[in-house]
């Protein structure tokens, strides 16, 4: 009886805890890594790809790293775009291509306080 009472307390809690917004039972509730599979994830992946899409020569930027700052409204306009940390002319590419990138508006108010601003560690 304490079981069936324990387990309707808890309901599907692994499946959706406070503050995760998965899009499926076995997604994991992270926040905005390439590969998590949630709201988070698939945002952090269509803002390298509209950057990928923009990066001039993107062959020649093998093996380098940036780190690279956005500020985003909920439209997914840029505000502010900044670089640190990385190879410096890699860097300039990749600002010049999220100056050039259209990105995805954002659809989950959770998602956009998240990533309003927001930093990616990108490689070449």
């Amino acid at each position: 009886m304490l079981a069936v009472v324990a387990t309707l307390a808890t309901g599907c809690t692994p499946l959706h805890p406070s503050g995760c917004h998965k899009t499926s039972a076995m997604g994991n509730c992270g926040s905005g890594t390439w590969d998590d599979q949630d709201e988070w994830g698939a945002q952090a992946r269509a803002i390298r790809t509209a950057i990928n899409a923009k990066i001039a020569d993107p062959q020649s930027w093998k093996g380098k790293k940036c780190r690279l700052h956005l500020e985003f409204a909920m439209d997914g306009t840029v505000s502010n775009i900044s670089t640190s940390n990385g190879n410096k002319a890699y860097c300039e590419a990749l600002k010049s291509a999220a100056q050039k990138a259209k990105f995805p508006a954002f659809t989950h108010p959770e998602v956009y306080r998240d990533f309003q601003k927001s930093g990616f560690s990108m490689r070449g």
